[in-house]
């Protein structure tokens, strides 16, 4: 059997839960035959870890975009801003994708996309809206698709980022500032505005309102008397909830590991990173809090609440319908059904195990591969995935502009 063939960009945290499920599901059908990566450490690292012949491996895109076509399918897993040149080089090339989301970190490049795509309709480009293959949201699908509670009629879901991630991504971290990757809405919560319309199957979008701001995290709550710009240097380090020790010494935060050899060695590379640094002293420029109201067809309405300030790091959300609601939370997975007819309450306890994004990561990559194999019905394609990043799009500039309603469908149909 001929082994399908991947070339990765971008060999962060992201691009290793991709080949880790290809590891441990479909050893003997795949191989990585060229990377792409300006770390040497990683470079050598995943040479190693798939035996790849050394002219393949490429310092950045770029150097790989110049080869001739190395395999069948690119996974694109570098930082927001870099995916348009990519995908349009991948295109050109012919390879399918799968594509890191946001698809690109502007609004503009994300139209662009949609209308070069159409270009190659023989080539699949495959979006990881991972939440789209969990559990947890299948099953409330599933409810709302039997119609045992007739039609939805309002959606509440909730994004909550939870304080310690917050100050580790948006804050201290690569999606901080929408001047350098993309606002919070899009790089946070495009998977959010994929999963309503997952939910509500052939029922798309219309309009969209939104408002929110930095409220905390910013420079009038930096004291000077009592703190300072790194962690180490304050005074008031220990009674403070977003102390980069705090954070990075329980290790809570599991995309960045520091050196834990020893506490002088831990402390020694904390130090000198960027995520020491006081939260109040940043270059941040992300909303820490962000309310959106959405009306979908057939009278639809939703509300989407993102905000760094919650303890846990999940998301909830209601959804009521004509003869019931359902209630659902992540972690613990809990889905309740209420029946308004018979007042009774169905509870559904998901016993889903630890692994990224309740199990999507990994349900991502067995489906594509299956699909890949077969009839490639894929269930997170590019032109599927292109709404939610418009309506996230336009929820910012709604709330850049006071909360004016924006008209989703004017827009979808010019793509």
């Amino acid at each position: 059997m001929k082994k399908i063939t991947f070339s990765v960009i971008g060999l962060g945290g992201r691009a290793n839960v991709y080949l880790t499920a290809l590891e441990r599901h479909f050893k003997n059908e795949f191989a990585v035959v060229a990377i792409a990566e300006p770390d040497k450490e990683k470079q050598q690292k995943y040479q190693e870890r798939f035996n790849i012949d050394s002219q393949h491996v490429y310092d950045n895109d770029l150097e790989f975009l110049k080869a001739e076509k190395l395999s069948d399918i690119a996974i694109v897993a570098t930082q927001d801003e870099l995916h348009l040149r990519e995908v349009i080089g991948l295109l050109e090339k012919g390879y399918d994708i799968i594509l890191e989301k946001p698809v690109a970190s502007k609004y503009q490049d994300v139209i662009k996309l949609a209308k070069i795509a159409k270009k190659y309709p023989n080539q699949s480009i495959i979006v990881c809206h991972v939440l789209r293959y969990t559990k947890f949201f299948k099953t409330i699908k599933s409810i709302i698709d039997s119609n045992r509670l007739g039609k939805v009629i309002n959606i509440q879901h909730n994004e909550n980022i939870g304080y310690y991630h917050f100050a580790h991504s948006y804050v201290r971290g690569p999606w901080r500032n929408a001047d350098e990757s993309s606002p919070l809405v899009v790089a946070k919560s495009c998977h959010d505005m994929d999963i309503m319309l997952y939910l509500l199957g052939n029922k798309h979008s219309k309009k969209i309102a939104s408002f929110g701001e930095l409220s905390f995290f910013t420079a009038k709550n930096f004291d000077e008397k009592k703190m300072a710009p790194n962690c180490f240097d304050c005074t008031i380090e220990k009674d403070c909830p977003y102390s980069a020790l705090k954070i990075y010494g329980s290790k809570k935060i599991k995309s960045i590991v520091f050196d834990n050899s020893s506490v002088d060695s831990f402390n020694s590379e904390l130090k000198q990173s960027p995520y020491s640094r006081c939260v109040f002293h940043c270059d941040n420029n992300v909303v820490d809090h962000q309310v959106n109201i959405i009306e979908f067809e057939d009278g639809v309405t939703a509300t989407f609440n993102i905000s760094a300030f919650t303890s846990k790091v999940n998301r909830s959300l209601k959804v009521m319908c004509e003869y019931g609601e359902i209630r659902a939370r992540e972690k613990p997975y809990l889905i309740e059904i209420h029946d308004f007819r018979t007042d009774e309450i169905e509870q559904i306890d998901l016993d889903i195990k630890p692994g990224g994004h309740g199990g999507g990561d990994e349900n991502f990559i067995i489906d594509f591969m299956n699909q890949y194999k077969n009839d490639k019905k894929f269930l997170s394609t590019l032109e599927m995935s292109i709404e939610s990043h418009i309506m996230a799009f336009l929820a910012e500039k709604s709330r850049l502009n006071n909360g004016k309603v924006k008209n989703i469908q004017k827009i979808m149909k010019k793509i």
